[in-house]
């Protein structure tokens, strides 16, 4: 699991992919610090390009979280 953490102060939206079918893409919206909701936990195989562009350029932090089994 991937837990991504919105830096800055505005709203942030991401492109991943969606639940429902295996080609399709959705838009993920993540509100900004004032909220304290700005975190957002995503299964890695979800994730996509557009999640490391959003790091490379300091808007987002990403961690990486171990799930119970070792995973």
């Amino acid at each position: 699991m991937l837990e991504i953490t919105n830096k800055t102060k505005q709203p942030i939206q991401l492109v991943i992919r969606s639940k429902k079918a295996p080609k399709a893409f959705t838009v993920l919206n993540i509100p900004g610090i004032g909220l304290n909701k700005n975190t957002f936990l995503l299964e890695e195989e979800r994730s996509t390009d557009y999640i490391l562009m959003a790091e490379k350029k300091g808007l987002i932090k990403i961690k990486k979280i171990l799930n119970k089994e070792g995973e």
